[in-house]
């Protein structure tokens, strides 16, 4: 296990949009329009020339290509600010109980950023806006690097130093709690004024704005002397405020920590072209965000990230570090810093030593392989809401072993503004390393404690990590202790962090990879074995649950790749030998595989594949002298037999496992080949609707026993009663379990509750509209503002709105839901709505 040491202080699928000609006249492509980025510096120079194919209809098939002349603007300068609260503390708890009291003394922080994109200076008023029993208790004062130093806002306001695109500035306001406070008092402190606390909007001249001042012309006024000069003349935008709002209240705890967390993904792997993985090289993206919201549920006010004591060029510190262990059978290549970041490396030995304790160096070593760790600091706050791109690490192998694990985790060290230490380790979505299951950040015991100034030496990582895999399954056996981050997207759960993992092995006289349409690297639970490309069969309409049908067949494109280093000439079939279980295929399902002129067709016999109809095994189809390196598509139909049942019963879909490899054997597969395999998965349906019910009293009788609760079971309203429908509506196909799988997303869905089906008892269609005993009124009524999406789905009603009546053009016949945005595998959501029952004396509803 590592060495722990002290705290110091499917791929998206790919869209081809055919662009309609456009007039080319004198050569020049007309109508394009240049395209700025958003945040763009002032003054900067964008060059921009449009590309376009197009067809001629009467030559279909043929692309043609079209290059414009070259634009170029110069962005102008905008301006812009935001003032975001960064919580509170004490500056005087004068009874030392942590709850705010008379006589308490309050820090009020706020963090104040130029978000436009040249540099500017910001009016920070003297006397911010309190109400409740409180009191201003000394000068607002402002801190330029990041909490260290404090300045006093002068009388009248204080204009502030020049402050760089997305820097910040710190200001803090002292509020003392009055005499006769009550406890459960609110007191609110607003920095800035403007409506609801708005953001970087048009300045309306009042008293305690926080507004924007333009630095004078040609001027390079920035606190880090980094020289940036003053774009010419005033922003296009013109003088930008903001402003926000704080609250404590009286005889409460006052729990103030920072919600960081850091976040790794690979992406990039160059190949080196040497014999194996020595010399390739990995690159990572890393990047920092601050929560301006609790995500923990343990009552905390979000505050900013501050720097912890770290040594640098033999000197402490405060500084904000980012640390990325360089893993084991690799070295440090290149590294880029973000803006506003130094980039830091350290040759201390990662088992003698952590980041945090470590002592970094400004100036890279001459030798990039003695570098044991690269870093990122700064002294600078990050403020709550902000992220922070741009770190980039790139190592090269050194291992010249065949298979090379490369394995590690990034890391955060920092403060919290109060004193309590900030750790971070990637692979996750949960801050400051905290643990949802037992609800406990590092160093505590319970839950709601914050982490103390000094973690215990058992709390820190060394991020190195052991690359040995003892088991063989492509997971280093300290990575299972830890947890991996299999999706390569920080989505691992588990205690800490978990790691980042990629195996490169070395290219075989002959080696492939088969996989969804374009990504045949593609990776399923950490297997390149079990990628797949999810499908869905048609279904037709009134299909009930628990029927059976026959399928219409589904096509299905996949990309092989030759990843050796001899071509290779590859053939295709369908593989029983990758199903977990035989039954999962339906005995009869038909499998053609097809590349150019060649076709072949299998079935499924309920153990493996044989010839259709119980003939002769085809031909295989074999792609010819596929190149090193190259990659090539073939096709593949799946039809399912008749008595298939529907996936949304089954909740599975129907897999067909394709195995790609060098034959050796006459056509036959016997796994010793060089292969791999993909699975092309069939659905019957992906998108499962349960529709249960409930009785509830209202002012009818007591409701039966065990009616009071959603279930499918047949209900007994009583006249007086209200029966609410649920609709749970639950994507049942798999979830993305690795990279680049082609997974089925629920898109354009509408879904409709009409009462009014059915004049016939008995046959299952809905009726709870009609006035099923002729008694004048319809048996049920519109419960006015029930009906509910979770996902807040549109809801139109028939025939007259959102109403309530005892007829059906008084009341609501019908509920239709339109859900806007997809619904993801393995997300359910519900729809929900109450009907009361009038005095009909239906029962057994």
């Amino acid at each position: 296990m590592s060495q722990k040491n002290k705290f110091v202080k499917k791929r998206a699928n790919a869209y081809r949009s055919l662009i309609a000609a456009a007039l080319v006249v004198n050569g020049i492509f007309q109508f394009v329009a240049p395209v700025l980025a958003e945040g763009s510096a002032g003054g900067e120079s964008i060059s921009n020339t449009a590309t376009a194919t197009y067809e001629d209809p009467n030559n279909p098939g043929e692309t043609i290509n079209t290059t414009s002349n070259t634009v170029v603007v110069t962005v102008a300068e905008v301006a812009g600010v935001t003032v975001v609260g960064s919580g509170t503390e004490f500056q005087n708890d004068a009874n030392g109980d942590g709850k705010i009291s008379v006589g308490d003394t309050v820090y009020y922080n706020y963090t104040v950023t130029n978000v436009g994109n040249d540099p500017t200076r910001v009016r920070i008023p003297d006397q911010p806006n309190v109400t409740g029993p409180a009191t201003l208790d000394g000068d607002v004062e402002i801190s330029y690097d990041g909490g260290t130093n404090w300045v006093p806002v002068a009388q009248g306001g204080t204009i502030s130093e020049s402050i760089d695109p997305d820097e910040s500035i710190l200001v803090r306001v002292p509020v003392k709690v009055a005499p006769g406070a009550q406890s459960g008092d609110k007191i609110n402190v607003k920095l800035g004024d403007t409506p609801g606390d708005d953001q970087n909007i048009p300045r309306t001249s009042n008293g305690g704005d926080v507004y924007t001042v333009d630095n004078p012309d040609g001027t390079g006024q920035g606190p880090d002397n980094a020289g940036n000069t003053e774009v010419d003349g005033t922003p296009a935008n013109g003088t930008r405020e903001a402003s926000a709002t704080q609250e404590v209240t009286v005889d409460s705890d006052l729990k103030t920590y920072t919600l960081a967390k850091i976040l790794k993904t690979r992406t990039d792997h160059t190949i080196a072209g040497a014999d194996g993985p020595q010399d390739d090289t990995v690159t990572y993206d890393l990047s920092l965000e601050v929560e301006n919201t609790d995500p923990t549920g343990q009552g905390l006010t979000p505050a900013p990230l501050e720097g912890a004591s770290i040594e640098v060029d033999s000197a402490i510190n405060n500084y904000i570090l980012v640390s990325d262990a360089i893993p084991v059978g690799t070295q440090l290549e290149s590294v880029v810093a973000p803006s506003g970041w130094q980039a830091v490396y350290t040759t201390d030995g990662v088992g003698a030593f952590d980041a945090n304790g470590s002592n970094w160096t400004t100036a890279a070593p001459a030798n990039l392989s003695t570098v044991t760790r690269v870093g990122f600091v700064r002294t600078t706050s990050v403020a709550p809401g902000q992220t922070v791109n741009g770190f980039k690490v790139t190592v090269k192998v050194t291992s010249t072993d065949n298979k090379v694990i490369v394995a590690n985790m990034a890391q955060l060290f920092g403060e919290s503004p109060s004193g309590n230490d900030v750790y971070d380790e990637s692979g996750d979505n949960n801050p400051s390393n905290y643990d949802p299951d037992t609800q406990l950040f590092p160093g505590t015991t319970q839950p709601g404690e914050l982490p103390p100034d000094g973690l215990p030496n058992t709390e820190i990582d060394d991020g190195s990590i052991d690359p040995t895999d003892g088991d063989n399954d492509g997971v280093p056996d300290e990575a299972e202790t830890l947890g991996v981050d299999t999706q390569n997207n920080n989505t691992g759960t588990g205690e800490d962090g978990e790691v980042n993992i990629f195996t490169i092995e070395k290219a075989e006289d002959v080696s492939l990879l088969t996989g969804p349409q374009g990504a045949p690297d593609a990776v399923a639970e950490n297997d390149n074995n079990k990628d797949f490309t999810n499908k869905s069969s048609f279904v037709p309409s009134n299909t009930a649950p628990n029927s059976t049908f026959d399928p219409d067949g589904v096509s299905f494109s996949n990309t092989v790749q030759n990843t050796g280093i001899a071509p290779a000439d590859v053939t295709l079939l369908p593989t029983e030998t990758a199903l977990a279980n035989a039954a999962d295929l339906p005995t009869g399902t038909l499998v053609t595989i097809s590349y150019q002129s060649q076709s072949a067709t299998y079935e499924y016999d309920g153990t493996s594949f044989v010839g259709p109809n119980g003939g002769p095994l085809p031909t295989p189809v074999v792609i010819p002298g596929v190149a090193p390196g190259a990659t090539d598509d073939y096709g593949v139909e799946v039809n399912l037999p008749t008595n298939t049942p529907l996936s949304t019963d089954t909740e599975k879909g129907f897999p067909t496992p394709i195995v790609a490899f060098v034959d050796d054997a006459n056509g036959t597969f016997e796994g010793t080949e060089a292969n791999n395999i993909t699975i092309d998965r069939v659905y019957t349906g992906f998108l499962k609707m349960v529709k249960e019910s409930r009785v509830i009293k209202a002012t009818g009788p007591d409701v039966v026993a065990g009616q009071e609760t959603f279930s499918t079971d047949p209900k007994n309203p009583a006249p007086g009663n209200i029966l609410e429908y649920r609709i749970r509506y639950k994507n049942i196909s798999e979830a993305q379990s690795g990279t680049s799988n082609v997974i089925l997303n629920a898109s354009d869905i509408e879904i409709t509750e009409d009462g009014t089906l059915s004049t016939t008892p008995g046959d299952g269609l809905n009726n709870w509209a009609l006035d099923n005993d002729g008694n004048g009124e319809i048996d049920t009524s519109n419960i006015s503002g029930s009906a509910t999406d979770s996902a807040n789905a549109n809801i139109e009603f028939s025939p007259g709105g959102d109403q309530t009546g005892t007829t059906g053009a008084t009341d609501v016949t019908k509920y239709v839901v339109t859900v806007s945005d997809d619904v993801a595998p393995q997300e359910e959501r519900t729809f929900m709505f109450q009907r009361r029952i009038n005095d009909t004396g239906l029962t057994g509803n």
